[in-house]
């Protein structure tokens, strides 16, 4: 007997198409970022009016944690629950794993850890996605994970008489 394997049909998220999704998402994680700086800066101004000399460690500090984490939650929790951030769900682009299954924790802290790589050289590995047949980054390569571009919903009108 003759088994054949069944799959389906995906197209590859480009790197253009990609880029727009991640601008969006920067857009958003920026605007996350300095909210929650604004909310802290006012719970904690009643302590800095005291307290300057701990001020430049403190918030230098606390600036460097919250534009790691920030981004870090906004995509890891992002992948693992929905496959989408909403910059992707903006351009119908989802996140899987190269055999089809949804992202993990573990698959998403590691695609993290490989954007922080991408940006480290000030985002020239991005680029690979453009020259590469998967349009995979080193992200993705170092995920096991393909960027996908959804297909349009299609609806049948029924024929008016």
């Amino acid at each position: 007997m003759d088994e054949k394997q069944e799959g389906i049909v995906v197209e590859y998220a480009g790197f253009w198409m990609r880029l727009g999704a991640y601008l969006i998402d920067f857009i958003a994680v920026w605007v996350i970022g300095w909210f929650l700086l604004a909310v802290i800066g006012l719970i904690t101004l009643p302590f800095r009016i005291s307290e300057g000399l701990f001020e430049p460690y403190f918030y230098g500090g606390l600036w460097s944690f919250i534009w790691l984490i920030i981004p870090a939650a906004y995509f890891i929790l992002l992948w693992v629950l929905r496959g989408q951030t909403p910059g992707m769900m903006a351009l119908r682009i989802k996140l899987i794993r190269t055999d089809g299954s949804p992202v993990d924790w573990g698959t998403a802290v590691v695609r993290f850890l490989g954007y922080i790589i991408c940006w480290i050289t000030l985002g020239l590995l991005f680029f690979w996605i453009a020259f590469d047949g998967r349009k995979q980054g080193l992200h993705d390569k170092m995920a096991d994970t393909y960027m996908i571009i959804l297909p349009r919903k299609r609806a049948i009108l029924p024929e008016t008489s």
